[in-house]
């Protein structure tokens, strides 16, 4: 027989049950420690919880519930979840388990090298992105090459065109990462207040591809604006209980003349559910158009297939 529905008040209790918590006193056994601030799991490698919150990074999802984990990683029905913790909490009410605070740091770029040599030449010769792009960002400082491991580092500012973000992208390796400190609100974007279409991106080098696919198909590569959202997500159990990415809603409320945005996300379900989440938040308020990469999972891998394609028939 199908259990009932959930009440307001019991999903309201269940709802205040973190992840963290719910493993300190049902599966204890399941928790490892890394480090002073920061815990996972035997069974899930990937998941990490701090400050309340928990992350999977091998489903690129996150939340701050239990209940939210058991629909999302588990893949429960809500309701067979929201039961099962029902059932727990009535059972053994869960002593509440704050985890250690983290240490806040200022944000800070990394040292920057001499030149931007190792990063133009990746950046160039491996993503096939401009050179006349890549020194444009390099100009306008969107763009440095990293002393310490060689690494390419992405800026974002705020309105006032202070740096409050940064990403790394290993050149020589796959190393992905926000510098510690970043805001994601304010990700690597490049802006153009005279024009009222935005294009989005998960990635920086997804951008600046797009960029170069523009200038290579005739057109001005500068009379728009792009914006990356540093990353997609799943959307779990419901579009209703979503919200919009930090990174572009920052971006519309400093750009208010925005009508248009077009959407290049991945080819992957992180990046479906977010134009989907993007979709219902602002159908109504912008004129929304999903373009996904139309070969391959990115925009860069477009850009990689075109210019492998153009230097086999210049060989020939």
């Amino acid at each position: 027989m199908a259990r009932k529905g959930i009440s307001k008040k019991d999903l309201a209790t269940i709802k205040e049950l973190d992840l963290f918590t719910y493993f300190k006193n049902y599966e204890p056994q399941e928790l490892i420690r890394y480090s002073r601030n920061e815990y996972g799991t035997k069974t899930y490698s990937s998941l990490r919880m701090s400050n309340g919150l928990w992350t999977s990074w091998a489903n690129s999802i996150g939340g701050r519930s239990a209940l939210d984990f058991f629909i999302k990683v588990r893949q429960w029905d809500f309701l067979e979840a929201a039961h099962f913790l029902k059932d727990l909490i009535e059972n053994k009410t869960p002593i509440k388990v704050e985890q250690p605070k983290r240490i806040k740091h200022s944000f800070r770029l990394p040292r920057r090298n001499d030149n931007d040599e190792i990063v133009i030449h990746y950046l160039v010769k491996e993503r096939c992105i401009d050179k006349e792009i890549v020194n444009y960002c390099i100009e306008n400082y969107l763009l440095y090459e990293a002393q310490k491991d060689h690494s390419a580092i992405f800026i974002g500012y705020d309105s006032h065109r202070l740096a409050k973000y940064a990403c790394k992208r290993g050149t020589d390796s796959d190393v992905k990462q926000d510098i510690f400190g970043s805001d994601k609100a304010y990700s690597f974007s490049i802006s153009n207040p005279n024009s009222n279409e935005l294009h989005v991106f998960e990635s920086a080098i997804d951008l600046l591809s797009y960029m170069t696919l523009q200038k290579r198909n005739g057109k001005s590569y500068l009379n728009t604006n792009y914006l990356s959202l540093s990353g997609a997500t799943t959307i779990g159990a419901s579009v209703e209980e979503t919200t919009v990415p930090i990174a572009l809603e920052t971006f519309l409320k400093d750009y208010p003349n925005i009508k248009n945005i077009r959407l290049h996300l991945d080819n992957d379900k992180a990046g479906k559910d977010t134009v989907l989440k993007i979709m219902y938040h602002y159908r109504e308020l912008f004129h929304i158009v999903d373009e996904p990469p139309s070969i391959g999972k990115d925009v860069n891998e477009v850009l990689i297939k075109k210019a492998s394609r153009k230097k086999h028939f210049q060989v020939r």
